[in-house]
């Protein structure tokens, strides 16, 4: 099955997370970051960091999967499922990447 490219939205829980997190909310940060790197690593995560839009901070992150739902299951295992919620959109045809010529 031919994969797919998804962009991902990861909006906090709280407006103020950035500034405010606990001890326990930034080890679950720093997991969430080992978790990505496996997806780099992996192949399925193409992009991702913090978006800092003045109306409020949020993660982003491209990844590649075969389906919305296998891209759902993927975060699922995300320790930052804990800390807010992934809105999942489906990027169009003209996507392209390093290795991704453009309506592939």
């Amino acid at each position: 099955m031919p994969s797919s490219l998804f962009f991902a939205r990861l909006v906090p829980n709280r407006p103020d997370f950035p500034m405010s997190m606990t001890a326990e909310e930034q080890a679950t940060m720093r997991a969430h970051g080992e978790f990505l790197q496996g997806q780099l690593a992996a192949g399925s995560l193409i992009v991702a960091g913090p978006v800092l839009d003045p109306s409020g901070v949020f993660g982003m992150a491209v990844f590649e999967a075969e389906s919305m739902d296998a891209l759902r299951g993927l975060l699922e295992r995300d320790p930052a499922k804990a800390l807010g919620r992934y809105e999942i959109a489906p990027m169009g045809p003209g996507s392209f990447g390093r290795d991704r010529p453009a309506g592939a």
